[in-house]
């Protein structure tokens, strides 16, 4: 009887190393994320990783701006918006800042 312990957990180490090693891999966890936004961050850095609320307020700013930094943070932006509401603030900050330079 002595015996009957310490076979009783070798019996059971053998069973449970087996399922480690025989058992089924899980694929990794694949976490979807939206691509991220990083035209913020040329304007302030603070602001990388930001939000739609934040991108459309920086959008209409931006309309308020002069000068060629102004144009073309704004058009690089435009081409890397995902989002359809700050993707139109920035087509309308663009012709506005257009509109003003036009007019200098």
């Amino acid at each position: 009887m002595t015996l009957g312990i310490p076979v009783a957990c070798f019996v059971c180490f053998l069973a449970f190393s087996s399922i480690a090693i025989f058992a089924p891999r899980r694929p990794p966890a694949v976490s979807v994320r939206a691509a991220a936004v990083n035209w913020p961050a040329q304007v302030d850095a603070r602001a990388a990783g930001a939000g739609v609320a934040v991108r459309l307020a920086l959008a209409r700013e931006l309309g308020t701006c002069r000068g060629r930094w102004a144009r073309d943070t704004v058009a690089a932006a435009l081409a890397e918006e995902p989002d359809a509401a700050v993707g139109a603030a920035l087509a309308d900050a663009l012709a506005a800042i257009r509109a003003r330079a036009a007019q200098a």
